[in-house]
C-alpha cells in the first residue's frame, strides 16, 4: 500500500474536494500572469519581432485565454460539488 493510497483513504470527500479546488485555483491564477506576460511582451516588442514569432504569439495567447476559461468552468464545477456535500 502506497503513502498517497493511505492519505486519500483517511481524507474525506470534503478534504478532497478542497485540495483539488486549491490546486485548480492556483492554476487559475498562473495562466492569469502568463496572459498578463504574454501581453505585456506583445505590446512592447510588437514592432521589432519576426512575424513568425508574433504569430506564435498571438496562439499561446488565445490558447491561454481558452484555457483560462476551462478551468473556471472545473472550478465552478468542483465549488457547486462542496456545496452539495
Amino acid at each position: 500500500m502506497s503513502l498517497i493510497s493511505l492519505a486519500s483513504d483517511y481524507m474525506s470527500k470534503l478534504d478532497k474536494k478542497k485540495a483539488e479546488l486549491s490546486f485548480w485555483e492556483k492554476v487559475f491564477f498562473a495562466l492569469f500572469a502568463a496572459i498578463f506576460g504574454v501581453a505585456g511582451w506583445f505590446s512592447s516588442n510588437y514592432k521589432d519581432a519576426d512575424v513568425a514569432l508574433l504569430i506564435a504569439t498571438s496562439l499561446v495567447f488565445v490558447f491561454a485565454i481558452l484555457f483560462l476559461v476551462v478551468v473556471y468552468r472545473k472550478i465552478k464545477r468542483i465549488i457547486n460539488e462542496i456545496g452539495e456535500l
